[in-house]
């Protein structure tokens, strides 16, 4: 997971609970440089996380 995220200038970290559990067990085993690159999206309607809502919030996110 470390080389993976010092390889990347942004990893998402797509969560389906809204306390964001994933990311904060990745930010308590990264090293403080590398945790501006993670980005968190929450996906909290009830159904599973699809492909669609996904790369939606992520094209939000990144302004496009």
């Amino acid at each position: 997971m470390h080389e993976f995220v010092k390889a990347h200038d942004r990893t998402y970290v797509v969560e389906q609970n809204r306390d964001a559990q994933m990311l904060t067990l990745l930010k308590i085993d990264l090293e403080p440089a590398l945790l501006t690159r993670l980005r968190s999206i929450s996906h909290m309607d009830g159904l599973p996380a699809d492909a669609r809502s996904v790369t939606d919030h992520i094209m939000t996110m990144e302004g496009k």
